[in-house]
Order: C-alpha cells, then sequence, then structure tokens
C-alpha cells in the first residue's frame, strides 16, 4: 500500500513496502563516491595518456630551415628525432603544388616547384610503436616543425657571371668516373643561366637550370646499363633566348647493377658468395635485383634477407642489362605473330599467350629474361651489329612452357582444317600442306610439344633492321611465320647476315626457322636440365642510387602509401621509395 508523508519542506513523498526512504546524507555520501571515482578514472587516464605519449617521437633542438640553391631547387634541414628509427613526414604547398614526401634522414630536396611562389612547409617525425593490446601503430610527434619562403623568380647570378668571356666555345665533354656514373663539364660564358638538357624521343627535356661559373660541372648520376643518351648544354640569355648550344652522345657501360633477374630453377640462397650458411632456397621464377656481382654470383635481397645466388643459371632482363644495343617487340605479350604464311591461327594468332600477361609493363616497354651467360654473348654480336650500321630486334627470348604447350596443342587441333586468309577467305589447301610443304615437315619443325631452349631461357627469336630509321631488313619470311617458307636452306643474304653474327658468338640456330638461335654450349657446360612451367612478372623489391621500391606485377611502384611486405611495415613516397 501507499503511504503518504510529507519532509521537512512541506513535500509530500510516498514509499511501497519494507523499502527505506533515502536520507540527505545518504545522498552525500553517493555523490561524494561518484565523483571520487570520476577523479580517479580521469588520473588513471592522464597518466596513460602521459605514459603512451612519452613513447611519440620528438625533436632535438632546432628548427626548420629551408634554402634555394643556385640550380632552383629548395634544400630542407631539421634537427633529428630523438627515436634512432623515425620516418620524417614532409608536407609542403606552393602555390597549386602540394604533396607529401617521407625520409628516414633530417634532410630533403624539393625540385621543380613553381617560381615566384609562397612555399609553406611542415615536418612531422613518426614512430612505429606495439598497441597497448598488442599489434603496432603509428604514433607522431607531438612538435610540428614549421616553416615558409618565398621562392625567387630566376635564380640569381653570381656577381663575376659579368666577368665571364662571351661567346666562348662551351666545348662540353663527358667523362664516366665509375660504371654508368657520368659527368658533363664545359667552359662558362657570359649568360643569364645553362640549361642541361637530355633527348627523349623527338624533343629536348631539360633536366638542370645552373647559374654561369668559370668551370662547370653537371652530374648525371647513374645511367642505364647499355644506354645510348644525348646531351646538350645550352646558354640562355634572361629573355629565354638561346646564345649557344653544344651536344654530346655517350654508351653507358654495361654492368648487372640493379638489372631485374629471375632463377631459371629453385635456386640456393647462400650467406657468401663462396657458399658458406645456406639461408634457404629462391623459388624459379622470383623476381629479384641485383646488388653486387662477384665471379659467377649475385648478391640479392630475397624478402628481408640479403645473400648471395648462382648468376649462370639466372635470367637477366635484357633491356636492363644489353639495353640500347638491341630493339625489342615482346608481340607474344599483347599480338602473338604465330601464324602460318599469312594463315591464322585460331586462338593463337593475335592473341596473348598464357604466361605472357606480365611482360609488357605499363609505360610499353618489356621485360626480356634471358639467361645471363648467355646475355654477355648475346651483346657480342650486338655491337658486331652496331659496327654495320645493324642492330638485333629481338621478339621473343624466355617463353614459359605453358605457352609452349598451349600454342602447339591449339595449332595440332587445326591442322586438317583449311587455311584461312586474314579476312576469313579459305587459301585452298590445309593448315598442315601449308605448313609443311604437303608433309616434307612436320608441327614439331616449328613448336615443340612439350619443353622448348625458350622454356630454358637458353633460345631467341630475332631479326635486324637498321639503326638509322628502324626499317627492319627483309627476311625469305616474316617472323614467327610457321611453315616451310621460313626453312633456312631458303636463308636471303640478310638471313645469312644475321645467321654470322649469332654464330659467330657461339649460337645455333634451328633448320626451321631462319629468326631462332640458342645457346647449347651454355646449357652443356653448367649441365641445365631445368625449364619454367609459369611466366615472370617484375614484382618485388628493385633498388637504385635513390633507394629501395616496391614494383607490382604492371610494372608500377607502389607511391604514397603505407604498405606492409614480408611482414614488415614500409612508407613510400611520392617517389615510391621506402623508409620503415
Amino acid at each position: 500500500m501507499w503511504i503518504t508523508r510529507r519532509n521537512r519542506y512541506g513535500r509530500r513523498y510516498g514509499r511501497r513496502g519494507t523499502h527505506a526512504r533515502r536520507t540527505r546524507g545518504q545522498t552525500q555520501r553517493l555523490v561524494r563516491v561518484w565523483t571520487a571515482g570520476a577523479v580517479l578514472l580521469l588520473a588513471l587516464a592522464a597518466v596513460f595518456l602521459l605514459f603512451r605519449g612519452g613513447e611519440r617521437p620528438g625533436f632535438e633542438r632546432g628548427d626548420l630551415l629551408a634554402t634555394v640553391n643556385s640550380g632552383g631547387d629548395v634544400e630542407l634541414y631539421w634537427p633529428e628525432s630523438d627515436v634512432p628509427s623515425a620516418l620524417y613526414e614532409v608536407k609542403y604547398v606552393c602555390g597549386e603544388t602540394q604533396g607529401t614526401r617521407y625520409c628516414s634522414q633530417p634532410s630533403l630536396r624539393l625540385s621543380g616547384l613553381p617560381a615566384g611562389e609562397k612555399l609553406e612547409l611542415q615536418v612531422r617525425a613518426q614512430a612505429n610503436r606495439k598497441g597497448f593490446f598488442g599489434g603496432s601503430r603509428r604514433l607522431d610527434s607531438w612538435k610540428t616543425l614549421r616553416t615558409e619562403l618565398v621562392l625567387p623568380e630566376e635564380p640569381e647570378i653570381p656577381a663575376g657571371a659579368a666577368d665571364l668571356p662571351s661567346g666562348g666555345a662551351l666545348a662540353l665533354t663527358y667523362q664516366e668516373t665509375t660504371p654508368r656514373l657520368c659527368v658533363l663539364e664545359w667552359n662558362g660564358t657570359r649568360c643569364h643561366h645553362f640549361e642541361v638538357r637530355r633527348r627523349a624521343g623527338e624533343t629536348w627535356e631539360t633536366i638542370a637550370r645552373l647559374t654561369p661559373e668559370e668551370h662547370m660541372r653537371y652530374d648525371l648520376g647513374r645511367l642505364g646499363s647499355g644506354s645510348y643518351n644525348r646531351f646538350q648544354v645550352a646558354a640562355v640569355d634572361g629573355d629565354g633566348a638561346e646564345l649557344q648550344a653544344e651536344e654530346v652522345s655517350l654508351w653507358a657501360s654495361v654492368s648487372p647493377l640493379y638489372a631485374t633477374v629471375w632463377p631459371i630453377e629453385n635456386m640456393n640462397f647462400w650467406e657468401n658468395p663462396s657458399g658458406g650458411v645456406r639461408l634457404g632456397s629462391v623459388p624459379g621464377g622470383t623476381a629479384l635485383c641485383v646488388l653486387a656481382e662477384e665471379g659467377n654470383w649475385f648478391r640479392v635481397r630475397y624478402g628481408e634477407d640479403y645473400g648471395w645466388v648462382d648468376s649462370r643459371y639466372c635470367m637477366i632482363d635484357l633491356p636492363e642489362y644489353v639495353g640500347d644495343h638491341c630493339a625489342y617487340d615482346i608481340t607474344n605479350s599483347y599480338d602473338s605473330l604465330f601464324a602460318v604464311h599469312g594463315s591464322p591461327i585460331r586462338e593463337v594468332t593475335h592473341q596473348v599467350l598464357p604466361g605472357y600477361e606480365d611482360v609488357r609493363l605499363e609505360d610499353g616497354t618489356f621485360l626480356v629474361p634471358y639467361l645471363y651467360p648467355c646475355a654477355k654473348k648475346l651483346l657480342t654480336a650486338a655491337q658486331a651489329a652496331e659496327a654495320d650500321g645493324l642492330r638485333l630486334k629481338i621478339y621473343e627470348a624466355f617463353r614459359p612452357q605453358r605457352a609452349t604447350r598451349f600454342s602447339y596443342d591449339a595449332t595440332e587441333k587445326q591442322l586438317k582444317d583449311p587455311a584461312l586468309t586474314e579476312a576469313g577467305g579459305q587459301v585452298g589447301m590445309s593448315l598442315s600442306k601449308l605448313m609443311t610443304d604437303n608433309g616434307r615437315f612436320n608441327l614439331g619443325s616449328f613448336l615443340a610439344r612439350t619443353i622448348s631452349s625458350h622454356n630454358r631461357g637458353i633460345a631467341l627469336d630475332l631479326t635486324l633492321e637498321k639503326i638509322d630509321g628502324g626499317e627492319e631488313l627483309e627476311m625469305q619470311s616474316v617472323i614467327h611465320d610457321l611453315s616451310w617458307y621460313s626453312e633456312t636452306y631458303l636463308n636471303t643474304l640478310n638471313a645469312k647476315l644475321l645467321e654470322g653474327y649469332m654464330k659467330a658468338v657461339g649460337m645455333n640456330g634451328l633448320s626451321s626457322e631462319w629468326w631462332h638461335f640458342q645457346d647449347d654450349d651454355t646449357r652443356k657446360a653448367i649441365g641445365l636440365n631445368s625449364s619454367l612451367e609459369k611466366g615472370v612478372s617484375p614484382e618485388g623489391w628493385t633498388q637504385d642510387d635513390g633507394g629501395w621500391r616496391y614494383r607490382r606485377a604492371g610494372g608500377s611502384f607502389v607511391r604514397g602509401t603505407v604498405l606492409t611486405v614480408d611482414g614488415r611495415t614500409y612508407t613510400f613516397d611520392s617517389e615510391g621509395y621506402a623508409a620503415g
């Protein structure tokens, strides 16, 4: 039942049953308990935040400094973090240009910023820490270093520039200081600035602007192995008019440094080139980057480990090794030319063959794997052709075994079918007759049924082109014409010329294909019996003088993001270089 009473203030209250009325003192005690609990929780939170905050990276004493060098680049310097493994995040805004860069050292150079604009900069330190409940997390520094400056309209000219001779010859020269590291040198003349240019296709691309001095020097950095380069230096006045220019051309040395290689078989991974401790095994077909060469050994990175593999069993990417000494068009990666004297083979002609999906990269270049000892011989043949004004043009090197079987099986099923023209009309004979000259040859004369020399990385399909203009020399048939019209007994003088270059370096041909040559001597010398079933890709770590980058299967680099690779977290800057 309800009992109604009045409290001391004349207000009524009720209670049911035996529940006691809460007194004012009880209420006050309850409030004190809750208040004490809240204070305790806040204190614990403060201690936790203070404890965790102590793990945040900081900076030594100092400020962010920014200067503009004579070439117009902005050079940044700041104090080191108190955490040795910290990463630095640099954000910049310059007019409509903005970006973020990451680096592991307390300095950075920014190029290509718009002149005359206000540049705003900020730097934070970052470090990975173990989370409270396990795992890891990224902590940013409490402090952010900031500065700003206005970039000059034009690089300032030294006071002594007016004293330089006017119109004198630049006398542009180059020298290779160490393999593939080159510098340009020339005489300073009176001008507003010098422009250093590189030939890119049909145009000149400016790569640097330098203020005049008595003796000029520009470091070109490391050039591509076997690359042909053209550089120009121009003296320019204040209105941008060219006063004079001189040009040099040069071939970079050939070396495997930083080239991509793929083991042709599962290979032992050693701590030292002389053997010693075995670190594990590298699966055949894994993309690796050459960091050093010693005897028959390549030093490479596999996962998070560094060690040595036998270079004799590695295929090397020819464009990264032989470079411009050869031309490359791996048509099987986008439009297979395999046909029977103009008669298409269904599922093969004009198709991407299985295993070639990642051979043509996003920038249009090709991966061309070829066994390293064979590649050395190829270079000699290529240089002999160059002396005659010709260039070797490669249509195929390594061929995945799955592509070999697919091409053979698909063609065999059609041998009794009528041969067709490209337009779909009938030639008037079977595909087999057109191919084999009515049985004088067979399908195996042109396509291997199981394993071919291409699958072992020791064979090439190639032709000749003129260096001047790139026109291919005429042969008795087009390349990859799988028919008796390609037989070597029909060789033209041009085909015999190609044969001469290749056989002079120890390559053997096939009687059925004027374009095919293979290095049987190398295979016997190293006892090679392995082949690769699957195709290759460039996916993996690759290094250059700027550091490590991670390349995807399509050839692009991971940029401007955080990614975990091989169980370790890396931060990639806008150029794709990794830190972490």
